[in-house]
């Protein structure tokens, strides 16, 4: 049986057919448990800050993906900074263009591990000033 038809025999009040395998009937007690329970209030009902805990759960959740927009923009403002000058200094003077791209290359892990260390500052602060707010 399918999910359709075990939903139209407890909606029909059915009963569960004789010829039935084992785990079909498993499957029917299931939906019977779960269609129980739907059908009852909860004791307590809903919390009074219910509506509360969802909003701030959601700002969260879109503040986290504002934040990792923001550190992916800063970290292509980075890339595209370094080539913009790079750009720019081939316009004013190729042989100095040459010397920073040969600098760049000679110290990359340095320029690297600043770009990781600013990112991974900003990435920390947000997560900081969440647990804050």
């Amino acid at each position: 049986m399918n999910d359709e038809q075990i939903q139209a025999m407890l909606d029909s009040g059915l009963n569960l057919p004789r010829d039935i395998s084992a785990s079909g009937k498993k499957q029917f007690d299931s939906y019977q448990a779960l269609f129980k329970n739907l059908k009852t209030e909860p004791e307590r009902g809903l919390p009074f800050d219910f509506s509360s805990k969802v909003s701030t759960r959601l700002k969260i959740k879109l503040k986290r993906r504002a934040d990792l927009m923001f550190n992916l923009l800063a970290a292509l403002g980075i890339i595209f900074g370094l080539f913009a000058a790079y750009v720019m200094l081939t316009l004013i003077d190729a042989t100095n263009a040459n010397q920073l791209l040969l600098a760049a290359i000679k110290f990359k892990w340095v320029l690297i591990m600043a770009s990781v260390l600013l990112l991974g500052t900003l990435v920390f602060d947000q997560r900081v000033a969440e647990e804050r707010y």
